[in-house]
């Protein structure tokens, strides 16, 4: 096999096709952060600066944190990246990738360009740390700026660096690379069609690197008739030669809502279509492959002197899709995804979740995580977007981009600790990055192990009283009670029995209108309301109108002359031809009265 050796220039004067990228989108075209335990850098392409942390990482940081502007102003960058244990606390550098996007600059029009910015300054962090003064990034400086001038705009292009940060290996739709910054600056590069198997068209969109063999995730382009426009691939690539030695590929289960997709458009950068790969730094031979488009997380493991790459297993969730919008390892068995949940049109946006897997073996997928962020120990910080987008690891702590550019960084803490992000009550709340605080857990709950989730609840029959950092719960006695989650055992002998149960109200016998109004018509009651509306008791008032009236009449027959007597007759029988009337009036008011009682 031959290599196809091209030849970097800083100056060709070539018309090249416009690439106008939004600068204001945090999620495109590569990952914008990068952290290890010595140094967090972001690329902030609105503004044009770097933002720089150095660890210690801790809850007041201004004096370890600076920023500076890009070398160029016509420069975009893709992407940002450090080696997980480069670790020199002297010559401090970070990797940075991207394109040349104003045809204004003197030197190159529309090209891709690698580089390092390296501190080169004579004082060491403990200068700072001890005399308290603030961090000056005026040592910063741009080497080894490399261009890649025979090749126009790159939609794909992504940087893979070795552990510990000795060369990058940059993969793009045109060219594969690998880039020494130190000391001379030496570049390799190959075509991709001298790369990628079967003279193939791949779309690289993620790739992560070990110090032997790198795992990038991609689209292979389909046929130009094909109903399916891509296929998700997965290559397993030496780093010695840049050959691609095992390759996997995607294929849907029939039936399924993935085996409908067509990857339409693929051809040009999408967020819809990120991936993410992560080795895991403690155990090479095991890979996670994020691809949030299929809502499904992937476990490899590289085989055969790292020459084969098999799928172990993998997690679906559901029928969103955003699951392994970002994969990271913490631990050889602790691991963290970003679960950012759309609708498969992706015009929902549902929430945003990092579920932490700290119990990963080597055959199988945790059917549930260990915990879920943000909970009530690890709230989102008021300052932090709850759209979070990105998340890289230190490896055993990790930083998260949300969509405005803001960044939380929960770090790793030790057992009987948890890693709050509460920043309520914090004078540094508005700080960016935001950093999480060591906090001991509370009563009532424990932490055994290491890492950035939060504390569990105390077992039913354990307790901790919280009277030092609890790394695991202590038992009660048997004669007590200890409830989830208890801080303190309770005797049962102070404990009463309560009856939660209550029957339920009886239902009356009578249900009928007619009988409930044959049931109240000769009751009276005990009360003056009762006595008022019962029928009884106005019956027994006519009736005593009734007897005095034919009392009274029958006096007339006795007592009053004739001539006189038929007068009254005729005064009477006038009073009873209108009854009829009062009655109808006194049933109207009587049966008022009656629906009002009932």
């Amino acid at each position: 096999m031959h290599f196809s050796i091209l030849t970097i220039v800083f100056s060709i004067n070539y018309v090249f096709s416009s690439f106008s990228p939004d600068t204001s989108d945090n999620n495109a075209y590569g990952v914008k952060i990068a952290a290890n335990d010595v140094i967090f850098v972001q690329a902030e392409s609105s503004a044009q600066t770097f933002l720089v942390q150095f660890a210690p990482y801790n809850y007041t940081m201004d004096s370890l944190q600076c920023s500076f502007d890009y070398d160029d102003s016509d420069h975009y960058i893709y992407t940002v990246s450090v080696g997980p244990k480069q670790n020199s606390t002297s010559n401090i550098y970070f990797y940075f990738a991207g394109e040349i996007v104003s045809t204004t600059s003197t030197s190159t029009t529309n090209r891709s360009f690698v580089g390092i910015w390296i501190n080169r300054d004579l004082h060491n962090l403990d200068y700072y740390l001890n005399s308290h003064q603030p961090l000056s990034c005026d040592h910063f400086q741009v080497e080894q700026l490399k261009f890649l001038s025979a090749y126009d705009h790159q939609e794909y292009y992504i940087l893979a660096v070795e552990p510990y940060g000795t060369y990058a290996i940059g993969l793009a739709e045109d060219f594969v690379f690998t880039y020494r910054p130190l000391p001379s600056g030496a570049m390799t590069i190959k075509a991709s069609t001298l790369v990628w198997p079967d003279n193939s068209t791949f779309y690289p969109c993620a790739a992560d690197a070990s110090d032997t063999f790198t795992v990038i995730a991609g689209f292979v382009k389909g046929a130009a008739r094909s109903r399916v426009r891509a296929t998700p691939t997965v290559y397993l690539m030496l780093n010695t030669n840049l050959t691609v030695v095992s390759t996997w590929s995607y294929s849907a289960t029939t039936g399924t809502w993935q085996s409908r997709l067509t990857y339409s458009f693929t051809e040009s950068w999408n967020s819809k279509y990120t991936m993410s790969v992560k080795i895991n730094s403690d155990d090479p031979t095991r890979v996670l492959v994020g691809m949030p488009f299929l809502n499904t997380v992937f476990l490899f493991q590289v085989r055969n002197g790292n020459t084969n790459l098999t799928l172990i297993t993998s997690m679906e969730n559901g029928q969103a899709v955003g699951f392994g919008q970002s994969v990271t390892w913490l631990t050889k068995s602790q691991a963290a995804i970003l679960v950012t949940s759309y609708s498969t049109d992706y015009l929902t946006w549902y929430s945003t979740k990092v579920y932490v897997y700290t119990s990963f073996n080597d055959t199988t997928f945790p059917s549930l995580p260990t915990a879920v962020i943000p909970n009530s120990q690890q709230p989102i910080p008021s300052t932090i977007n709850s759209k979070l987008i990105r998340m890289v690891s230190t490896p055993s702590s990790v930083a998260v981009l949300d969509t405005n550019g803001g960044v939380v960084i929960i770090l790793n803490e030790d057992p009987g600790y948890y890693a709050s992000t509460d920043t309520t009550n914090s004078p540094v709340a508005a700080a960016m990055p935001v950093v999480s605080h060591a906090t001991e857990c509370i009563a009532g709950t424990y932490k055994s192990d290491a890492g950035i989730h939060p504390c569990s609840l105390c077992p039913i029959g354990t307790k901790n009283p919280a009277t030092t950092a609890a790394t695991s719960c202590s038992n009660c006695s048997a004669d007590t009670f200890c409830p989830l989650g208890a801080y303190e055992e309770l005797s049962t002998s102070v404990l009463t029995s309560v009856s939660q149960a209550y029957a339920y109200p009886r239902s009356p016998e009578m249900d009928n209108f007619e009988d409930i109004l044959l049931n109240n018509m000769f009751a009276i009651g005990s009360t003056p309301h009762c006595v008022i509306v019962s029928p009884i008791f106005w019956t027994l008032i006519l009736v005593c109108i009734f007897i005095i009236l034919l009392t009274g009449m029958g006096s007339m027959n006795l007592c009053v002359q004739p001539s006189k007597r038929e007068q009254w007759r005729a005064r009477i029988k006038s009073v009873f031809i209108r009854t009829d009337l009062v009655v109808g009036i006194s049933e109207f008011f009587y049966l008022r009265n009656l629906l009002n009682s009932m």
